[in-house]
């Protein structure tokens, strides 16, 4: 095979070693403790927390059952157990979900919160019916009784 004359464009060759293909410069290069633009090049990922997405879900519940009095006090307290120790977990492991931890403590807390201020005012509304009627109290009356202290 002979060399291409002048007239013949010559065949397309790849960039020297070392240089970009798209000749702006060098790739961009990535230091220990900074993230890469598009995830980590060797296609790791942190481990997922379990402990943290299970205090998210819990703190949730503890929520939406608040009401209830003792299962949001339960589950709040849950939520604040398992979110101290997927947060603890966070730090030392180097895994993800920090935030679903701390969500998760919060959402408890408020929940075991609620369902304690709860439980205080239904002893609270027992006790003033107890006092005012006696020990002899029929159910009508502490029924009465409630709903008048709570205005319902």
């Amino acid at each position: 095979m002979s060399s291409p004359t002048p007239s013949e464009p010559s065949p397309p060759s790849g960039p020297p070693p070392g240089q970009s293909p798209y000749g702006y410069g060098y790739p961009p290069q990535h230091f220990p403790g900074q993230h890469p633009g598009y995830g980590d090049p060797h296609g790791r990922r942190p481990a997922r927390n379990g402990l943290a997405i299970t205090s998210l879900v819990l703190g949730i519940l503890a929520l939406a059952t608040c009401w209830l009095a003792l299962p949001g006090i339960i589950l709040g307290i849950l939520a604040v157990i398992f979110g101290g120790i997927g947060l603890a977990r966070a730090r030392t492991d180097r895994v993800s979900n920090k935030g679903m931890a701390i969500a998760g403590m919060i959402t408890g807390v408020l929940a075991a919160v609620v369902g304690t201020v709860l439980v205080i005012v239904a002893v609270r509304i027992a006790s003033d019916c107890q006092e005012q009627f006696g020990a002899d109290i029929t159910e009508e009356q502490l029924q009465s009784c409630i709903e008048d202290s709570v205005g319902g």
